[in-house]
């Protein structure tokens, strides 16, 4: 399935041939933080980590896993071992070769307690990373679990420059060296990072030259250094810059789905919830197409469940609840819920129907979406209470109870390999993580207990739909729509579709070339 991507390109009298050279200048607005893949999680660094080093494995454009460091790997019949054959003379930027001994030693670094690194906690099944040879890695892992792979695609880090080094304090934080595409030139004071082409990369040198990153202190500030040529890509601009942009084709301009949809989950030991006519009558009262244009101007795609379209869970034979407001008013009246007296809002022995839904109001995208839902749940009846709240802290059973608070508007993760959907929607999961009510349905998590240790993705997916199924029979969520997200780029840079999709691997940006004008004879 494709998504709605504005992309403008100029007609050219030939097909163009790709060529070498150039540089791709990007703009942020976020101060970059130290570049190492065992400590950086977010800014453009992070970013960075995935074209200056490799890992084992990565993620492409589809969401599936391919092959980087490891040539290839073999997984044993119990799902327990993972054996990974690495490619030989592939080296480092100071030319040193990288080895099985580099991974296991970056790995043993992700979960050393003294490195405290923000990754540790995703290798917590893990019972052994061991380098068996110069070119062959294994990790055993303490019980089954098929998505584990999807966190192998960690960058790999040069033992030989970091096995005597305070990581925290190193100065390879500010001076990387890795075996990826591009190798880190220079850090000024004013945060400008310099990457250049590798020579050595083993699948073959980028067309770029360079990459250089300039930091601003404003998204207003990039954008302007955008209109003014000063920087050739931004991402996630405004919608209302997209806007002006994406018919100008001196631009590419993306409008992409993220894999994260806005949601009205329930709390489903509530006793006006948990008739699942009331959950029913709320998914077809609600109008999405309306919602997304009123909130979003269009930007949404609705959604229909918790996966995202194209991941391995989505079940294209889920019959979605289309807006129906008068099937919403029977369902209703079958609950025996009706206007007694005719204020608009319906009753059932001597209480209204009031759900009271508790919004952050951090975020104004939440802001507006309750107030669209709270008028179109008004047309059939219902009136939505609204609690808004500023602090996660203040969230305490005390609180929830005192507000009887039913219902809470959120943004929910729902794509790839449902690795997280496991912990958001199975009962047995989300009791580790933060969460105001756990849903539970036993068929569901039996469902899920086979995914963990289910290793042909083919009966994964099988699964893994009928968990689709299953969770939107139910209702447990008003699932909604998912938002998107703006990017911008120069026309003249080519092959950058790749780049541009829900999953953005940045790798790609390896493949980036530039069209180059042919010099007049």
């Amino acid at each position: 399935m494709l998504f709605p991507v504005a992309s403008h390109s100029q007609a050219l009298s030939q097909t163009p041939q790709k060529t070498y050279g150039g540089t791709l200048q990007w703009g942020v607005y976020q101060k970059p933080t130290i570049i190492n893949p065992i400590l950086t999680t977010q800014t453009i660094s992070a970013t960075l980590c995935q074209l200056i080093f490799n890992g084992l494995v990565r993620i492409n454009s589809q969401g599936e896993i391919e092959p980087d460091l490891a040539r290839s790997w073999a997984i044993s019949a119990d799902g327990l071992t993972y054996t990974f054959y690495l490619r030989k003379g592939v080296k480092f930027h100071d030319g040193q070769e990288c080895t099985a001994f580099d991974v296991e030693f970056t790995y043993n670094k992700l979960i050393d307690p003294v490195v405290n690194s923000p990754f540790k906690n995703v290798f917590q099944l893990v019972g052994e990373f061991k380098a068996i040879d110069t070119y062959t890695f294994r990790i055993i892992l303490k019980e089954p679990s098929p998505p584990f792979i999807y966190y192998l695609t960690k960058e790999i880090v040069p033992r030989h420059l970091l096995e005597q080094e305070d990581l925290t304090k190193s100065s390879f934080n500010y001076n990387p060296v890795g075996t990826g595409p591009f190798r880190f030139k220079g850090w000024t004071e004013d945060d400008r990072i310099t990457l250049e082409y590798n020579p050595d990369y083993y699948e073959g040198r980028p067309y770029l030259d360079k990459i250089v990153v300039k930091t601003y202190s404003n998204s207003d500030d990039v954008w302007t250094a955008l209109m003014r040529g000063e920087v050739d890509c931004v991402q996630f601009i405004e919608q209302k810059d997209y806007e002006v942009i994406k018919n100008d084709p001196a631009f590419k301009a993306y409008a992409i789905a993220a894999d994260s949809c806005y949601a009205l989950t329930y709390n489903l030991d509530d006793p006006v919830l948990a008739d699942k006519k009331i959950r029913e009558a709320i998914a077809y009262a609600v109008d999405r197409k309306g919602l997304i244009q009123r909130v979003a101007g269009g930007y949404g795609l609705e959604c229909f469940g918790p996966f995202y379209p194209d991941s391995l869970g989505f079940n294209p034979q889920v019959k979605p609840f289309e807006y129906n407001p008068q099937e919403a008013q029977r369902l209703l009246a079958e609950a025996g819920w009706q206007d007694y007296d005719n204020d608009g809002i319906l009753e059932k022995d001597g209480e209204e129907l009031e759900i009271n839904v508790l919004v952050d109001s951090r975020n104004d995208i939440y802001e507006k979406i309750i107030m669209v839902l709270r008028q179109q749940l008004q047309e059939i009846g219902i009136k939505i209470k609204v609690e808004l709240y500023n602090d996660d802290s203040t969230l305490t059973d005390e609180f929830l109870n005192q507000k009887r608070i039913q219902a809470q508007l959120k943004l929910l993760l729902g794509g790839g390999d449902p690795v997280q959907e496991t912990d958001a929607w199975s009962s047995e999961k989300r009791k580790s993580i933060d969460k105001l009510w756990i849903y539970k349905n036993e068929e569901a998590d039996k469902l899920f207990a086979l995914g963990r240790i289910t290793h042909d993705r083919q009966k994964r997916k099988e699964l893994y739909q009928k968990i689709h199924l299953l969770i939107y029979q139910d209702q447990p969520a008003c699932f909604l729509y998912f938002p998107f997200f703006f990017h911008a780029i120069s026309a003249k840079f080519k092959n950058t579709d790749e780049y541009f999709t829900v999953n953005m691997p940045t790798y790609t940006i390896k493949d980036f070339w530039i069209n180059q004008a042919p010099r007049a004879k």
